[in-house]
């Protein structure tokens, strides 16, 4: 099964095959800024994974106090569709918003990370293993 992800304006889209190996929720304060919401859905695939990438993608490289990583996001309407750090959970793989696949195929998140720093009033998934903090031997890209 190919998925396709695109931005808003729909001039950036990012092909993918497949299933994700991961599908998880996120509450740090990167993830917040980055989504402009309380709590980011990601999915990852593997990079052999990902078929085609069109438009005007730019990335935007990571401050140098953080493990080194980027994401790409539309030139023109500024919509993040895709990550890629070192030393991160999933080595190999590219992280993706979720939300931009509008896909309801997508499997349901198995994890929630840094839920101490979620709003008050987040729900996340029952079946969902939730982790105050990144877990452990996962570098925490804030530290």
């Amino acid at each position: 099964m190919i998925r396709t992800t695109m931005c808003l304006c729909r001039e950036c889209r990012i092909e993918v095959e497949g299933d994700p190996a991961a599908s998880a929720l996120c509450s740090c304060d990167n993830c917040k800024r980055r989504t402009g919401a309380a709590t980011s859905w990601s999915v990852y695939f593997r990079d052999e994974q990902v078929l085609k990438r069109e438009g005007p993608l730019t990335a935007f490289a990571r401050d140098p106090g953080l493990p080194p990583g980027a994401s790409w996001f539309c030139a023109t309407c500024g919509s993040t569709l895709c990550w890629k750090g070192e030393g991160g959970p999933l080595p190999g793989h590219t992280g993706f918003a979720a939300g931009c696949f509008n896909d309801p195929t997508l499997p349901v998140p198995t994890a929630a990370m840094n839920c101490a720093q979620a709003m008050p009033w987040a729900v996340f998934p029952p079946d969902c293993a939730l982790f105050a903090q990144l877990p452990a031997g996962v570098p925490d890209p804030l530290s």
